[in-house]
């Protein structure tokens, strides 16, 4: 489905990003959820979108924070 990320897709497509990179990207994701209330659905949709992007894409560790919010602005 083209829809859904590649399930390994931080071992066989990410050379900057690791696995431990995305759950400190989610964990703070979470907090400006919450912070800013936004529904449980809009922090959902973000880390779907921020799979979606990191399966197809590679990217550099100094813009992931970055994407983490566009991610963010674009679910909400």
């Amino acid at each position: 489905n083209k829809r859904r990320p590649s399930p390994n897709y931080m071992e066989s497509f990410q050379h900057d990003v690791n696995a431990n990179m995305r759950s400190i990207l989610v964990d703070w994701l979470v907090e400006v959820a919450e912070e800013y209330k936004l529904l449980p659905d809009t922090l959902h949709l973000t880390i779907a979108y921020l799979d979606r992007f990191l399966s197809s894409n590679a990217l550099y560790r100094q813009k992931l924070q970055l994407l983490g919010v566009s991610c963010m602005l674009i679910a909400s």
